[in-house]
Order: C-alpha cells, then sequence, then structure tokens
C-alpha cells in the first residue's frame, strides 16, 4: 500500500492542510517524512515535523543532528524539545517518556495549527500491539488501539504506514539513501515488546508471510464493529456532563438493555470519556442509579472544601473548578447559575454543610437534602455543588437554591465558570 493510497481510500484530503510529522530519526519516521516529502508536490500541503528528545541515551543528541540535517536540506520546519532530567521519574519513565512526547507533539499541533498529526507505526507494530494486548488482557479492544485514524486531546491521529512492513521501511530507505539513527534500546531482550519482537514473530512469519497482512485486517474489522457498537450507543442518547465529576443519562434510555449490554456500554463511555480500558467490574469507576438518572463518576477521596472568602470579578477555585462571581452579565463565560442579594455584601464559599437548612420565599426553611433528592443529586455528588454563603447563610447552592427572599434595591449576581 502506498502512502497515497492511505490519503485516498480513507477519504482524507491533505490540500493546503499542514501536516505535522512524529519524527524520532529512525527509519520508521525517517522514511515516513520522506515520503510525505515526496508526495507534497502532488498534494500541495505544509509539511512539518516535531521531535521529542527524551535524553535516555547517549546518542540521542546524534538523533536531533540528523533530524536538523535532512530537514534543513528539505525545507521542512521542524520543532525540537528537551525532556528535562529533573522531569524524568525513576520509575515508571517508559510510560512518563509516552506521556511527555505526547503532550509536546500535541502542543506544537495546536500551536501551529496543524490539521493532522502523524506518527510512524507500521505492520510490525501493529502485529506486535495486538500480540502484547493479548498475553496481558485478551481485550479485543485493547487489541485494536493502534488504529490508523485516531483523535489525541483534540488532534487528528494518523497512522499511514500501518500496511507497510518494517522490512519495507527499511528498504526504501535503502533505495532512496536516507540516513536514521537506530535506537540501541530495541536489540536488548528486557522488555515483552523486544522478546516478541525477536523470537516470536520471525516464527509466526515463518507460518504465514501475510500476517502483517491479517493484523491490518483484523484492525479494520474491528473498527468496524466498534462503529456499529458506537452508532447503537448514541442511539441510547448523550451522556450529559454533571459538576465536571461526573456524567448521567435518564435511566429510561438503557432500559431496555441486558446487564451484560449495560456493562459493554458503561465500558465503552468510560474509554470515550476518561480514555480508560476497564473489565466488566469497571475498575476504578462507579455506575450508580439514583432517582431516574444513571451516574459514572471516578472514584476518589473528597477532602473538604472550607469556606473561603471571595472577592466579586476576582477568580476562585473550588474542586479545580475555576469560577467567577460577578455583578456583569458575561456572554463570553459559560454560567453557572444566578441569585439576588444585598449590594456590598461580603461573600464566601464552599461545599455546603451536611444538616444545612435554605431559606424559602414564604419565611419557612427546607432541608437541603430534600432538594438535593429532588435534583437527583445523589450523597456522594453533594459535596462537588458549590455553596455561596452571605452573612453566613447560603444565598446559593449548584443545582438546587438560589436565595427567594425579595430584597428591595437587590443586586442581581451571577456565577461563572472562568
Amino acid at each position: 500500500m502506498k502512502i497515497a493510497d492511505f490519503f485516498r481510500e480513507n477519504n482524507i484530503n491533505v490540500t493546503d492542510k499542514k501536516l505535522l510529522v512524529a519524527a524520532s530519526s529512525g527509519p520508521d519516521s525517517m522514511a515516513l517524512l520522506d515520503m510525505l516529502k515526496n508526495l507534497q508536490d502532488n498534494a500541495h500541503f505544509k509539511l512539518m515535523a516535531a521531535h521529542f528528545n527524551h535524553q535516555l541515551r547517549a546518542d540521542s543528541e546524534e538523533e536531533s543532528k540528523l533530524l536538523k540535517k535532512y530537514c534543513s536540506e528539505n525545507h521542512v520546519p521542524l520543532f525540537i524539545a528537551k525532556w528535562p532530567k529533573e522531569d524524568q521519574p525513576k520509575v515508571g519513565i517508559e510510560a512518563a517518556a509516552r506521556h511527555a512526547r505526547y503532550a509536546f507533539l500535541t502542543q506544537m499541533a495546536k500551536e501551529n495549527n496543524a490539521d493532522y498529526l502523524l506518527t510512524a507505526h507500521h505492520g510490525d507494530d501493529l502485529l506486535e500491539n495486538i500480540l502484547l494486548k493479548f498475553i496481558r488482557s485478551g481485550n479485543p479492544e485493547e487489541m485494536n488501539s493502534l488504529q490508523m485514524i485516531g483523535k489525541m486531546h483534540g488532534i487528528k491521529l494518523l497512522r499511514p504506514l500501518l500496511g507497510y512492513s518494517k522490512a519495507e521501511l527499511l528498504q526504501y530507505n535503502q533505495k532512496h539513501q536516507i540516513d536514521f539513527v537506530i535506537d540501541s534500546t530495541n536489540q536488548a531482550d528486557e522488555t515483552m515488546r523486544n522478546r516478541l519482537r525477536h523470537h516470536v514473530v520471525p516464527l509466526l512469519k515463518k507460518e504465514n508471510p501475510a500476517l502483517i497482512r491479517n493484523a491490518l485486517f483484523f484492525s479494520q474489522k474491528m473498527d468496524e464493529l466498534i462503529d456499529y457498537v458506537d452508532e447503537k450507543n448514541s442511539a441510547m442518547g448523550q451522556l450529559e456532563s454533571f459538576l465536571n465529576v461526573a456524567y448521567r443519562i435518564k435511566s429510561e434510555a438503557l432500559s431496555q438493555l441486558t446487564e451484560k449490554e449495560r456493562i459493554f456500554f458503561w465500558q465503552r463511555m468510560i474509554w470515550q470519556k476518561y480514555h480508560r480500558r476497564v473489565n466488566e467490574n469497571l475498575g476504578n469507576f462507579v455506575v450508580m442509579e439514583y432517582q431516574n438518572y444513571f451516574y459514572l463518576y471516578k472514584k476518589q477521596n473528597i477532602l473538604e472544601v472550607r469556606k473561603q472568602e471571595i472577592n466579586l470579578n476576582q477568580p476562585f477555585v473550588f474542586r479545580n473548578r475555576k469560577m467567577v462571581l460577578s455583578t456583569e452579565r458575561k456572554t463570553d463565560l459559560k454560567p453557572i447559575g444566578d441569585f439576588w442579594f444585598k449590594p456590598d455584601t461580603e461573600f464566601s464559599m464552599g461545599e455546603l454543610v451536611p444538616g444545612s437548612k435554605l431559606l424559602l420565599q414564604n419565611g419557612h426553611h427546607v432541608k437541603a437534602k430534600k432538594k438535593f433528592a429532588e435534583n437527583a443529586i445523589s450523597l456522594a455528588l453533594r459535596p462537588f455543588c458549590l455553596a455561596i454563603y452571605a452573612e453566613n447563610e447560603p444565598v446559593f447552592v449548584e443545582k438546587i437554591y438560589q436565595n427567594q427572599n425579595w430584597i428591595k434595591n437587590g443586586k442581581h449576581y451571577f456565577l461563572y465558570n472562568s
């Protein structure tokens, strides 16, 4: 499969687009960079490259030098960043390096208005990934995590080399005299991926030389099945974001699903909303039904937020949410709620104290827990509802209450996400 076929078969028009290549200076990314450079004259797109120097190997500087030379000779803008030594953890360094690398790549894509971020994953990578996930979990969705077309942090992600084998890419570099740097850590058998690459995959390829093609076929069929399931799930309705900490959907939307279908529904939602793969027990996530709603949220330790003074038009933070209280209507901010109260009042904020009562218009009080129940907010989520206090009394509680007393010459207060 030629790289031009990838764009044509997937209906991706790159004319006048900006393409950013994740380049390591290894044989795979150098081949991808050169293929795109040769395609550029006919397709008329802007080609850019980004390189993240992990500073984990002695030859890491050689990678940067090689990329600088290639990009300079071929007039390809190149962005380079180094991973500071002080940011590198003593344990879990591989996962941390991957996270830091993709954070840089997506940042560069956004800063340079790239339409696509391209990586040089190839058919052997795909096969190894399928085998790794089969060994570790057997979850078909995990086995299909390397997809031709995806998204990362809001950036469209393309892997146009999944139809190529590693051998084909090496042949391409040899034919076109493309220099590259070999990652010395790929030669050791310390990781399971390397052991599969060096000892298992060669044996499987002897059994069937078309193994790479079969891996790609498996991935494509899985994509079709997952798309079909997601289409069915979408027909149930959309999950509503709730208090920035949970998602919810009406119970009746899932009433026709069997128990197994519901589990699969929540597994897919956890992947889409939190980008986490979970088994049937849903891992570190909770699904709870309350007052005709299903809620989905992540387990976490909830620390008390004590009352703190706030100033008008000055941003404040409540449970990782940045907010602002104002007497002005702001069209550029997302509203949370509003209430009336005396002008020139000193306000404070925090979570609502358990057992609180709320003043009604008739002068009576109602227990806050009753208002929470009426608005289908379970006990676990109530600490995430912001309360605004004035004169030591709650005058606003997110989602359930706003001051109901008539106040002469009162001021209208607006609460926004900042």
